[in-house]
């Protein structure tokens, strides 16, 4: 078999293997737990719509009053609400021992709740009537175990 024809078959059954896409919302200061369930995601075989958290949008050399209006700051706005489309389920990714009030992360959420994504929450939420559809749970496993796709690779 040649070199080419290997290299695409990779390709084909990689893309087999992922059976979920995911969108990760949550904060900048949780930086290491997205990161630690995206590692777990990729490891089962799911895909990560959109790794946001690569770089810091909000520390862009800009006024708050040009902040709004700059084409870098659309662009990622626009990739982020693509990805949510993109994404099969919606995880907001929370703090494990005390709840944290969100701001970008609720607008993602109630974009996907309103897309009726199948959404879910690992950690600790705030008191909020907006958060009762969200699945709660303890860990990304468990969210995989709700959602009946432990394993793709399996």
């Amino acid at each position: 078999m040649r070199t080419h024809e290997k290299e695409k078959k990779a390709v084909y059954r990689s893309i087999r293997e992922i059976t979920m896409k995911v969108y990760l919302a949550s904060s900048f200061d949780l930086i290491k737990k997205v990161e630690a369930s995206a590692k777990v995601l990729r490891e089962k075989g799911h895909a990560v719509t959109v790794e946001w958290w690569r770089k810091d949008y909000k520390k862009l050399p800009l006024a708050d009053a040009d902040w709004y209006e700059d084409p870098r700051v659309a662009a990622i706005s626009e990739r982020n609400f693509r990805g949510i489309r993109e994404a099969d389920i919606f995880v907001l990714i929370a703090p494990t021992l005390t709840s944290k009030k969100f701001n970008g992360a609720n607008i993602e959420l109630g974009y996907a709740l309103a897309l009726e994504k199948p959404c879910y929450s690992v950690g600790r939420l705030k008191r909020s009537a907006m958060y009762v559809p969200v699945i709660k749970c303890g860990s990304i496993e468990e969210v995989l175990e709700r959602c009946g796709q432990q394993s793709c690779t399996q």
